[in-house]
């Protein structure tokens, strides 16, 4: 009886440590919030819990801004709200939304180039010149970078409307692999 005891107790350690195993990938799966238009898988943005949320709820004429607690299917806990995922009539993706910080580097280089055109023009006349003037061509570039770059800021995706192809969805972590 001596020699099979080991063998019982290391049987029911193995079975204990593979429940452990089971029960903790389940407990650690994660749920995500993706925000999605139409069929394209490339443009959709996701959400995991503890990332800032800031939504527009059905019947507020503000955005409110949160911390992502819990995501079900159902609902998503915040840190300060519960709220079904009916109840969200936009979420604004400015800070969220990879293509908003191409848009934002993009923005960066006419401000810039602009800005050296002017600095450019303003050395050279000093130099030939030795007064501060500058040539109608070099105003007219520089205005022109100028005005591309803020009409390339006003380009970014602010928000997500929900509502016809553009859905909310919540996936499990497998899914979204």
């Amino acid at each position: 009886m001596n020699l099979n005891l080991p063998m019982y107790l290391f049987n029911r350690g193995i079975l204990l440590i593979g429940f452990i195993i089971f029960v903790q990938g389940d407990l650690f799966a994660q749920n995500y919030l993706i925000l999605q238009k139409g069929t394209n898988q490339k443009s959709r943005i996701t959400y995991k819990v503890g990332d800032e949320f800031i939504y527009l709820q059905k019947g507020n004429d503000y955005y409110i801004r949160d911390f992502i607690r819990e995501i079900n299917k159902d609902y998503i806990a915040l840190r300060e709200n519960v709220l079904s995922l009916k109840q969200i009539e936009a979420i604004d993706i400015r800070y969220k939304d990879e293509r908003n910080q191409t848009l934002d580097n993009l923005t960066l280089l006419p401000f810039a180039g602009g800005g050296l055109l002017l600095l450019a023009g303003g050395i050279n006349s000093l130099a030939d010149d030795g007064s501060l003037r500058y040539s109608s061509g070099v105003l007219t570039t520089a205005a022109a970078l100028i005005g591309t770059g803020f009409i390339l800021k006003s380009l970014r995706y602010k928000k997500f409307k929900v509502g016809g192809k553009r859905k909310i969805m919540v996936i499990r972590k497998s899914e979204l692999e």
